[in-house]
């Protein structure tokens, strides 16, 4: 702070005429600056006056904001993190595995292994596989396995992708298959031919498809005995995965 300017003294004002007797020039006594009152009547004043003020909901409002510990207390905060079940699945069974639960098949053609495959979900590591029984003059058997592997433990993103595949293969007509195996869920779904017929599973993070087909794909076959087949063949899939 820069100092103010000087303190300037003004002309002096002369006392009153009159003299304290015995010493001339000096005021009587009583004239000068008037003694300095105290403020403790009025910070008492205000005080009561806050206080009546802040009567009722006042005082409630004070004892409100002040819980007398210093810290005040919030909702905690709800987490918005999905949740759903763990993955079952961290890898597909390899196709002898499920041959070997179907007898009479054709024989394997070489397998393809688990490899990547594509999808729009930013949750998931996708991947796939595919079985192929297949033989000149006789009916063939593919079975093509998908593993969905949530990137983030513990929400339940494997699993979901998987049911929504067999949501999507059923939406467009299908027959439910109340029980197969260890499968979640299954059923005959429409692939629009009449020379294949065609199921649709998911267990847990892993959704397979199963297609039979007849000595000539092209041809009408007996849907009855192609079902028949394919069940045998899903089974031995269900099995094999767990």
């Amino acid at each position: 702070m820069q100092p103010g300017p000087p303190y300037q003294q003004g002309p002096q004002q002369p006392y009153p005429p009159q003299g304290y007797p015995g010493y001339p020039g000096y005021p009587p006594p009583g004239y000068g600056p008037p003694p300095k009152k105290s403020n403790t009547g009025l910070i008492i004043g205000l005080v009561l006056g806050a206080v009546v003020v802040l009567g009722g909901g006042g005082v409630a409002a004070f004892l409100l904001l002040s819980d007398g510990s210093g810290s005040s207390s919030s909702a905690a905060p709800t987490s918005s993190k999905k949740t759903g079940p763990p993955d079952k699945y961290t890898s597909m069974p390899g196709c002898e595995k499920i041959g070997s639960g179907v007898r009479n098949l054709p024989p394997l053609e070489t397998p393809k292994g688990e490899e990547p495959a594509s999808t729009s979900n930013n949750d998931i590591v996708y991947t796939s596989s595919s079985c192929s029984w297949r033989e000149y003059g006789a009916p063939s058997a593919l079975v093509t396995m998908y593993l969905a592997k949530s990137k983030e433990p513990g929400t339940g993103s494997g699993e979901d992708w998987a049911k929504a595949g067999y949501d999507n293969a059923m939406s467009d007509g299908g027959e439910v298959i109340p029980t197969l195996a260890k499968a979640t869920k299954a059923g005959y779904n429409n692939i629009r031919s009449e020379g294949q017929c065609s199921i649709k599973l998911y267990q847990g993070n892993v959704e397979a498809q199963i297609i039979v087909s007849g000595a000539e794909p092209t041809k009408p076959i007996d849907q009855k005995l192609c079902k028949e087949n394919a069940l045998k063949v899903a089974k031995a899939t269900s099995e094999a995965i767990g």
